[in-house]
């Protein structure tokens, strides 16, 4: 699917549901993902069922960054933290030889 349509589907979404309930969704979907995990590492997890809340994490989520118009600075932190975390692997890495 287009990045455009997608936009238009999570503001129809926000529209429709509201920002409150999004908000509520979102923290819903995390917590679904959460228990999926905790199965997996319990040996009873599904694949397909981590990828399934997963994709809903990442839906809720898009439509939490539209609700505070904050992409851009979502991805300004996220590159910074990449940055950060390539920084420490690299001497995480030096310090084990």
């Amino acid at each position: 699917m287009e990045k455009k349509q997608e936009d238009e589907i999570y503001r129809e979404a926000i529209d429709f549901f509201g920002e409150t309930s999004q908000k509520i969704m979102v923290v819903e979907e995390m917590s679904e993902l959460t228990k999926e995990l905790c199965k997996e590492l319990r040996n009873r997890g599904d694949i397909e069922h981590i990828a399934d809340e997963l994709a809903d994490v990442e839906i809720t989520l898009a439509q939490i960054k539209k609700i505070y118009g904050i992409h851009q600075t979502v991805e300004e932190h996220k590159d910074f933290k990449l940055r950060r975390l390539a920084s420490n692997i690299i001497k995480l890495k030096a310090a084990a030889d």
